[in-house]
């Protein structure tokens, strides 16, 4: 699925009505919203105005996420066995920003509303083997990652792999957001940016988006800042409905357009994976016969390059490479482009055997 978020305590119903429409247009699904957020000064007005766009939310059909702490149930004066003012509000899924003892959320699972109870899957700990331990309802459990305010605390890639493998046995739905470049509304005082990755910040959301697809770590993708442009929520679609991964590339000015031909198309990567290069036969008979001159200017090989074997390699002529490691420059190799510098992130998320497409930057 995908998701948006929505901070009422910060926006007008007017625009969170607009942007939950907008939303549900292009086929987002669920909506992340707060009650971590409340203005103690006002919290009635604060707690009325989510339950507005909780309510608008389901009567478009959207699943409503909302993310709350141990604290709140004190604040409520309530008892976690007790959901029923969640479900009242229109909750469907209750996301635990912080945890328990493992057999408090085992214990909420078997609430009678069906509400899902969300943990949080940011720590690569035993946490959630603890909850496992107490028989949860698994239809009425899932996860999901935190986003990071604070430019430079987001998730390594290896933490949120690593993270996430604690959970991809468990056949529950599991979520991680990306940030929008064009919202300007966020939770906290604070935001360079709501993502979970911190190699995400600063990127185009396609490219995040994109990332995240290849990962294939997550199930759900949730834009994590208010309000994602149109052409945002439209990109971000567009990308988890594609069959194929691609990526952009950027030609140097002595390309030929056979080149350009040979690059711009599918591509297999090799199973039999090297570690200067991902290499693509599957088009090499189809320009055997074709006269791929050397290059005259001979550019040594950097990371991201995109390589079109020429003549003089003999039976390798016609290969396609990209190099995953620098090297020195080689006469039977054109150097013909590079992969988009925003999208280098995305090299290592190329496996052996992967179909994936290169296009022109346009």
């Amino acid at each position: 699925m995908l998701g948006i978020a929505l901070y009422p305590n910060k926006t007008t119903y007017e625009e969170d009505v607009a942007y939950l429409k907008l939303a549900q247009r292009y086929g987002y699904q669920k909506v992340f919203m707060s009650m971590l957020q409340i203005d103690i000064d006002d919290p009635k007005k604060s707690i009325r105005r989510l339950k507005e766009s909780i309510a608008f939310a389901n009567e478009l059909g959207m699943l409503v996420m909302l993310d709350i702490h141990p604290m709140v149930f004190d604040y409520l004066k309530m008892k976690e066995d007790d959901l029923s003012y969640f479900h009242n509000m229109g909750v469907q899924i209750l996301r635990l920003d912080s945890g328990y003892n493992g057999r408090t959320e085992a214990m909420m699972t078997h609430n009678p509303y069906g509400i899902i109870i969300d943990i949080n899957m940011s720590n690569d700990t035993h946490y959630f083997n603890l909850i496992q331990d107490y028989r949860p309802q698994y239809q009425n459990l899932s996860a999901s990652f935190n986003f990071y305010p604070q430019r430079y605390t987001g998730l390594s890639l290896e933490t949120f792999q690593k993270c996430s493998r604690r959970f991809e046995n468990a056949h529950i739905q599991t979520a991680a957001f990306i940030t929008s470049q064009d919202a300007n509304v966020s939770p906290w005082p604070i935001s360079d940016g709501l993502c979970t990755l911190e190699v995400h910040r600063d990127l185009p959301i396609d490219v995040q988006a994109r990332h995240m697809k290849m990962l294939n770590c997550v199930d759900d993708i949730i834009i994590a800042n208010t309000f994602a442009s149109e052409t945002e929520l439209k990109i971000v679609q567009d990308i988890m409905q594609l069959p194929i991964d691609y990526l952009n590339v950027s030609f140097y000015e002595d390309v030929t357009e056979l080149e350009k031909q040979m690059v711009c198309t599918i591509h297999d990567y090799r199973g039999d994976a090297s570690e200067y290069m991902i290499r693509s036969s599957h088009n090499k008979q189809k320009y055997a016969k074709e006269t791929i001159e050397p290059h005259q200017y001979i550019r040594n090989i950097h990371r991201g390059d995109i390589l079109v074997l020429n003549n003089d390699f003999g039976q390798y002529k016609a290969e396609v490479q990209i190099a995953l490691q620098d090297r020195k420059g080689d006469p039977r190799i054109n150097v013909v482009g590079r992969i988009k510098e925003d999208e280098m992130i995305l090299l290592d998320s190329l496996k052996p055997f992967q179909t994936f497409e290169l296009k022109e930057t346009r």
